[in-house]
């Protein structure tokens, strides 16, 4: 399989390994290799810029634990259900999270029992049945392995999220959506982060940044208190958590607002009048059909304002359900 790859002198591999892994740049999908004087490193596309190291476009060849959950179960689950089998799954710290289609309900303790196989060192596995109302609260069903272990820390992007599963959601499909904005924020910026969760924006940003000051507003408690221990744990000193609804609770004068939340247009209006010029990055759940929403939703709360802005960025973040994409609008303000 083809893609990005340091290509490293073998006395340096180790070293650039340890670093590729810990700042979730290395491609886990794809094996390194070597062909004797050099070392190939797979890694992620974006992650360029931190090594001092030619980059080339190699072929790696998938790693044997993206190739067996099908090995495993064609025993088990009839040939007509095959198709069924999940492709993906998200590994969390020591725990895994899988999505299983409804045909594969009398099969669903077996792939639980597989994955731990195939990942011997995760110590759970749980069925992912999505998230309830704007808490985001995770519904998991146990599959395998030690039905108490719910609580671990995923290392993403050089940072630690400690998490109980049960309580509070992890979406490791945003994790290149991170570091763009922690790239983006320049030094001594005022930084609001509106739906803060554990952290997810907030402590890359003040990892990977110099901003002066990251206001991370979260409602959930739960959430809440997560944000609290992942401050603690990656050591930062620049984060300022708001228990509260940042309807109410968003700090004027901010230079970047970060509107994480897929379903929070009401709250476009709240995050306009803490810019006076600056940025908002606006994320929303948007139909194909009618992609241009979130563009005409921020126009028109800017017209009603009487500010001005500049659409400077609209990319899909990743997609969210059928004929539905999780899109960022960047905003400039003025």
């Amino acid at each position: 399989m083809k893609g990005l790859a340091l290509k490293v002198p073998k006395r340096d591999a180790e070293k650039v390994r340890k670093k590729a892994e810990s700042i979730g740049a290395k491609d886990k999908n794809r094996l390194i290799r070597s062909d004797g004087e050099f070392v190939y490193i797979p890694i992620l596309t974006g992650f360029e810029r931190y090594f001092d190291y030619e980059v080339v476009y190699a072929d790696s060849p998938l790693s044997a634990r993206h190739r067996r959950l099908e090995d495993y179960l064609i025993e088990i689950i009839p040939k007509d259900l095959l198709d069924f089998i999940p492709k993906s799954y998200k590994m969390i710290g020591e725990i895994i999270l899988v999505k299983i289609a409804d045909e594969l309900e009398a099969y669903r303790k077996a792939i639980g029992e597989c994955l731990l196989r195939l990942h011997p060192n995760c110590k759970s596995v749980w069925r992912d049945l999505g998230k309830e109302d704007m808490l985001r609260k995770p519904r998991l069903e146990f599959l395998a392995g030690d039905e108490s272990y719910t609580e671990t820390v995923k290392l993403e992007n050089g940072c630690y999220f400690k998490l109980d599963v049960k309580k509070v959601m992890y979406s490791v499909g945003n994790q290149h959506e991170k570091m763009r904005i922690a790239r983006l924020v320049e030094d001594g910026e005022i930084v609001v982060d509106m739906f803060a969760g554990i952290g997810y924006f907030s402590i890359p940003i003040a990892k990977h940044s110099n901003a002066k000051r990251i206001y991370s507003i979260e409602i959930n408690p739960e959430s809440y208190h997560y944000l609290l221990e992942n401050i603690r744990l990656n050591e930062v000193d620049n984060v300022i958590p708001i228990l509260g609804d940042s309807m109410f609770v968003t700090p004027p004068k901010a230079d970047r607002i970060i509107m994480g939340h897929i379903y929070c247009h009401e709250f476009l209006k709240t995050a306009f009048l803490a810019v006076d010029e600056g940025y908002i990055h606006y994320h929303e759940a948007v139909p194909l059909a009618v992609k241009d929403r979130p563009v005409n939703r921020i126009n028109e709360v800017a017209e009603k304002l009487g500010k001005k802005v500049k659409i400077e960025g609209y990319r899909k973040v990743k997609n969210y359900s059928p004929g539905v994409i999780h899109a960022v609008v960047d905003v400039y303000v003025y």
